[in-house]
């Protein structure tokens, strides 16, 4: 799909539209309705027919390997079965299948996707999240985190590791690739340095039940949904195996240029801790996974710079979250 990505927003949409509808014939909803409401990365589309309605999402060619999208659905439909956790349902197609292949106009490549049941409720910014949606967010993952710690997945279960390797690894999925030409030498040399530091956090960490495991790797506030008091998580299209701490770190980056952030920090960890007890020596390890999630996202700009939404903003944004990580070496804190 990357040379869509590249088009302009009504040639992408019109041709990312007719694989839709292709997919979804094989859900038997080949009249629905389809209405665009993500193209930066996935397509993602909101499906009416009748009164019944669905979110498909379609994965971007060689993004995701189709065991990576079966486990992730794998770990969904246990936690359905197992908790009370509210999480996107998947939908199976007429063949019991949940992952249909279809294909783009002119293009022979296949095209993942996966339908799931709607989700309703009311969506925040890190600017109107209240601080009792926060700590009720806090509780959320937290709980989302105990199943993980029990959950023993299938023996063909496979998603990636959020390791070490994993965030900054040749083959992470954060690999920028050639877009680190857009980094300057004194930059590189600093996300060199914070990468370190976060090696020798994973280190003393280790690998132990209680602080690795399945996460959801991307529980942003627009990833939470609120409705009649509950909190529901959307897209879990980056979960894998990593640090429960780093798992916190998502909300905690998009708090930190809100005037609250304090607060924010610690109804959400207030929320967190109510339910997962944290040892006191957690607050040094949490700063380094909030550098590790800020270098992450750099390069991710860095490998999308050729998307439409970012790639004139690109070098503007690194610049800018390499100075924070600068701050980060000097002071040990990504947020003053």
């Amino acid at each position: 799909m990357d040379e869509y990505r590249t088009l302009d927003d009504a040639s992408r949409l019109a041709r990312l539209e007719d694989g839709a509808k292709r997919a979804l014939m094989a859900y038997g909803l080949a009249s629905a309705s389809l209405i665009p409401l993500n193209l930066e990365n996935n397509a993602v589309f909101q499906v009416t027919t009748g009164d019944e309605r669905y979110v498909l999402r379609i994965h971007r060619p060689g993004h995701k390997p189709l065991a990576w999208i079966q486990a992730e659905l794998t770990w969904l439909t246990a936690l359905w079965q197992n908790t009370p956790l509210g999480v996107p349902q998947p939908v199976p197609a007429q063949d019991g299948t949940w992952v249909v292949q279809a294909t783009l106009p002119d293009s022979d490549i296949p095209l993942h996707c996966v339908l799931f049941h709607w989700m309703a409720g009311e969506t925040r910014r890190p600017n109107t999240i209240s601080l009792l949606e926060t700590e009720a967010a806090g509780v959320f993952l937290a709980r989302l985190h105990h199943f993980a710690q029990t959950y023993s997945p299938p023996p063909e279960f496979a998603r990636p590791r959020l390791d070490w390797d994993g965030l900054f690894g040749s083959n992470s999925v954060y690999n920028p690739g050639a877009g680190a030409a857009l980094f300057t030498e004194s930059q590189n040399q600093v996300f060199v340095a914070v990468a370190e530091e976060v090696r020798r956090i994973m280190v003393e960490l280790g690998e132990t039940p209680e602080t690795f495991g399945l996460i959801h790797a991307d529980f942003l506030v627009k990833n939470m949904l609120f409705r009649d008091g509950r909190v529901y998580a959307l897209d879990f299209d980056e979960c894998g195996w990593g640090y429960y701490l780093y798992d916190l770190t998502p909300a905690l980056w998009q708090f930190k240029d809100e005037p609250r952030y304090a607060e924010l920090r610690a109804a959400y960890l207030k929320g967190y801790t109510s339910i997962r007890p944290l040892p006191e020596t957690f607050l040094k390890p949490l700063e380094v996974f909030l550098a590790a999630r800020h270098l992450a996202s750099i390069r991710w700009i860095a490998g999308n710079r050729d998307n439409p939404a970012i790639r004139e903003r690109a070098a503007g944004i690194i610049s800018a979250r390499a100075e924070l990580l600068r701050r980060f070496l000097d002071t040990g804190r990504l947020v003053e």
